[in-house]
């Protein structure tokens, strides 16, 4: 003879399948938002419509209708995703190792020592991004420049700014300069014009070592 399942059981079960449930549902709502980096990145930001990004997804259409009220939900929370991994996997490793340079530098070293290995450090990270990380970059740019028509968007872009500038703000420290937080954004502002020209113009109408003499000249605005 068989006993009957216990109230705590099948509450234990019924709990165990909705977990699931949402788990399953998490996966899906990620893999919707993940598609739509891809479709940023073949059609720009204007591309993206649910039927687009359900087929990218591999996912039925009524998902992204069901995950997200309309495209510009999809859009902020494909972005937030996006800046969120840029930050945590390139971008702060790259600048908490460069935090660690600096101050790992004499004590009396002067201006010239200090600007330098900021110019390396800034060379480096543009053209890590250039290179390295291309597609990646033209998403960004691509959300950064659908943000001047999107105010959703435009918060969440100024989020991820605000986040570049708080891990500057460490590494220009050891500078003594009279305003950080103004020297941050000068930095920040001089890199995306660098990456940008990297974008457009390519690597072919630059001569080598183009990005090291651009940004030795932008180092120029901080003191």
């Amino acid at each position: 003879m068989t006993s009957s399942p216990t109230a705590s059981s099948i509450t234990e079960t019924k709990t165990s399948a909705t977990v699931q449930r949402q788990a399953r549902g998490e996966e899906r709502r990620v893999a919707i938002l993940r598609a739509t980096w891809q479709v940023v990145l073949a059609d720009g930001v204007r591309g993206v419509k649910h039927r687009a990004v359900a087929k990218a997804a591999g996912v039925p259409l009524a998902s992204t209708t069901y995950y997200f009220k309309d495209i510009q939900a999809l859009l902020v929370e494909s972005f937030q995703l996006f800046a969120h991994e840029s930050l945590a996997q390139f971008t702060q490793p790259f600048w908490q190792r460069a935090e660690i340079e600096l101050a790992a530098l004499p004590p009396d070293a002067n201006r010239e020592e200090l600007e330098t290995i900021l110019v390396e450090l800034t060379t480096e990270f543009i053209e890590l991004r250039l290179h390295d990380h291309r597609e990646h970059l033209v998403m960004e740019y691509a959300f950064w420049y659908a943000a001047l028509h999107d105010a959703e968007l435009k918060a969440a872009v100024r989020d991820m700014a605000l986040a570049w500038i708080r891990l500057l703000l460490p590494c220009l420290a050891r500078f003594q300069l009279t305003n950080d937080e103004q020297a941050a954004r000068t930095l920040l502002g001089a890199v995306r014009r660098v990456e940008y020209e990297g974008l457009i113009h390519g690597t072919a109408t630059h001569r080598p070592g183009w990005v090291r003499e651009a940004m030795a000249y932008q180092m120029r605005g901080l003191w």
